[in-house]
């Protein structure tokens, strides 16, 4: 009851907190609308001189080098330098979000990590150009509302084009958290699952058609892959790395970015800001970052490089940006600071050691409410320390104020900002964006969710699934032969009936088909009394692996009652020990269509998965493992690589 009570409050001070926040913005942004459609200039003309047409984006009638194609981005970057003032160079260094028909839970959230939605403003009032977005819109809805605000950039005194970004969209079943499932795109399994496809070329594929789909609709910047490793089994973001091997990872994490930017990188890219330098796959006891109670990565097995090398290959082929994580790399560095605040991270290591030259972007809110080991600094302080340290843009974050302030003051130089800027600047000019920001909206149902697009990725989906264990009585009990009466639990049944009878109830059946979440009971991830931290404390699970015996006692009476095939979505590893003795056949998977699934367990394709990560055989051996070393704990049931086929 107390705990009722306990989440009862928390929900109704977050309803009261977005509510309030809402209704300001309904006040507000009317108002701010109408002061900008009065403030803007006009819309940049289209112009010819010496038979070259230009955009005359800073309206004065005649042909600068950044309006000009034919020059070098370089080129073109020094002039737009030389024109920008202070203010809209410090707006460049900002990329907070915006929201896009957001359900309750994704507005809870973009509205407490201190955001009111007011973008039009933040174009024209603090320049700042870079947003990413969050939302469930459909594909058309993303296009109108880029357009829009495209349009709104362009008649800003310079004209500078917006670039937008997202998290993954593409899941079939969204993973969790900064992962979703927008309908309207071509469904794909989780990175997990293209891990376990062990498959380049599908994966390398998979961002040539992820990238056009975002390239229809507005989307020049993928806030992915995730290059970090699921070394540490309870941290609950292992949903979106490629696994524990370095290797493995290494090779999927460059194929993935050449796919979104191309063998060059030019118009018809979408820049892949590969995450979490260096690695945020060491959480001790598996907690994450994004709360305080997860702000120390540990290297008890001494193996700090092991985490850096999956970025290596994706910077030596032309990766333009990459995202630290939230973590402090404890005890491997000259002070316990933050990533995003640490020199010998993004000065001595990145830039110096590993010949980084893009742009470094923090993760969402590392100065406004995530500074970890600097939480004693002022907001204008911790400005500066990342700065100092190596940081370019920050994530989340929409106060350029204090960065103009510390120039002003002749804490941070002018040549400091610039060369930020210009890493920046050099993007969006090799982008096409200069010439071309806006998208047909007309043309978007040909160019997104294609039966080719769609084909392909129900083709990675059935390669990702693992057939973990196919018991044998009179034969092996996996395929499963048509005809029967089926039973399903935790799926659509009627994506299986083609394949049989279904009955309503388990004592009816011949087969039943158990599927179950990686979602585990236990106490929630201990956060703050902050309100973002409140909320994400009831998104992130905590370190349990072992399902409830609620579920247990369910999947032995079931095994009692028929054949039990049990499917587990294996968001992270989980233990698996008494499914395995219970069940008749155990599948893994990583984010699959249910259609998907019931083909594979009646026969239509033969699997071929290989786990991305060991599955530990008790809580204990989890408890004993090392944080930073990949598969280590004490006699898994099943190895790394593991996966059966018929």
């Amino acid at each position: 009851m107390e705990k009722f009570f306990k989440y009862t409050g928390i929900t109704f001070l977050a309803i009261l907190a977005v509510t309030t926040l809402w209704v300001i913005n309904l006040v507000i942004q009317p108002y701010d609308n109408v002061r900008i459609y009065l403030s803007l200039g006009a819309e940049p003309e289209v112009l010819i001189q010496d038979d070259f047409t230009y955009r005359d984006l800073n309206k004065n009638q005649q042909l600068d080098i950044y309006e000009d194609a034919r020059q070098t981005a370089v080129m073109r970057v020094e002039d737009l330098l030389s024109q920008m003032t202070l203010e809209e160079k410090a707006g460049q260094m900002m990329h907070p979000a915006i929201t896009i028909k957001p359900n309750f839970s994704l507005l809870a959230f973009h509205l407490a990590m201190g955001r009111v939605d007011i973008d039009a403003a933040e174009i024209f009032d603090r320049h700042i150009s870079h947003f990413n977005f969050y939302g469930e819109p459909t594909p058309l809805e993303i296009a109108k509302k880029l357009n829009k605000l495209q349009k709104i950039a362009a008649r800003t005194r310079l004209g500078i084009p917006l670039t937008i970004s997202s998290d993954p969209l593409h899941e079939a079943a969204s993973g969790g958290i900064a992962a979703f499932s927008v309908k309207g795109f071509s469904g794909w399994p989780s990175q997990l699952g293209f891990a376990a496809s062990r498959d380049i070329d599908l994966v390398k594929r998979f961002g040539e058609i992820a990238a056009a789909e975002y390239r229809a609709v507005g989307l020049r910047t993928a806030l992915h892959p995730m290059a970090d490793l699921a070394t540490e089994p309870r941290w609950p973001r292992n949903f979106g790395t490629f696994g524990s091997d370095a290797e493995l990872s290494s090779q999927l994490t460059n194929a993935y970015m050449l796919g979104f930017q191309g063998a060059s990188f030019g118009t018809d890219s979408v820049m892949t800001m590969v995450k979490h330098f260096p690695g945020g796959g060491p959480q001790e006891f598996g907690l994450d970052p994004h709360l305080p109670s997860g702000k120390r990565q540990i290297y008890p097995g001494d193996n700090f490089d092991y985490h850096v090398k999956p970025f290596k290959m994706a910077i030596d082929n032309g990766l333009r940006v990459i995202m630290p994580y939230y973590g402090i790399p404890i005890d491997q560095t000259d002070e316990n600071v933050a990533m995003g605040f640490n020199k010998m991270i993004l000065t001595d290591l990145l830039r110096d050691d590993l010949g980084f030259m893009g742009v470094v972007c923090t993760d969402w809110g590392i100065v406004s409410s995530r500074a970890w080991g600097v939480e004693g600094l002022s907001v204008r302080e911790r400005y500066k320390k990342s700065i100092d340290a190596g940081v370019d843009q920050y994530g989340g974050e929409s106060d350029p104020e204090h960065i103009v302030d510390l120039v002003n003051t002749s804490e941070l130089t002018m040549a400091r900002i610039d060369q930020s800027v210009r890493r920046i600047l050099i993007n969006k000019f090799e982008l096409g964006l200069f010439e071309q920001s806006l998208v047909n909206e007309e043309m978007i149902p040909s160019l997104v969710k294609t039966s080719a697009y769609i084909n392909a990725g129900l083709e990675a989906q059935r390669k990702s699934i693992v057939l973990l264990n196919n018991k044998v009585s009179n034969g092996p009990v996996l395929p499963v032969a048509s005809g029967k009466k089926i039973f399903v639990d935790g799926l659509d049944p009627e994506q299986a009936k083609s394949f049989g009878t279904i009955v309503s109830t388990a004592e009816q059946a011949d087969i039943i088909v158990l599927y179950l979440p990686t979602i585990f009971n236990g106490n929630q991830a201990p956060g703050s009394d902050e309100l973002i931290d409140k909320f994400l404390s009831g998104i992130l699970p905590d370190g349990n692996l072992a399902f409830d015996p609620a579920i247990l006692d369910k999947a032995q009476g079931y095994s009692e009652t028929a054949m039990l095939i049990t499917v587990v979505d294996l968001n992270r590893p989980a233990i698996l020990t008494e499914l395995n003795q219970i069940s008749d056949g155990l599948i893994g998977t990583f984010g699959v269509y249910d259609s998907v699934l019931f083909e594979m367990i009646f026969g239509q394709f033969s699997p071929q998965g290989k786990l991305p990560f060991e599955i530990p055989s008790s809580t204990k051996a989890v408890m004993q493992q090392k944080e930073d070393m990949p598969d280590d704990s004490e006699a898994p049931i099943f190895e790394f690589g593991h996966g059966l086929t018929y």
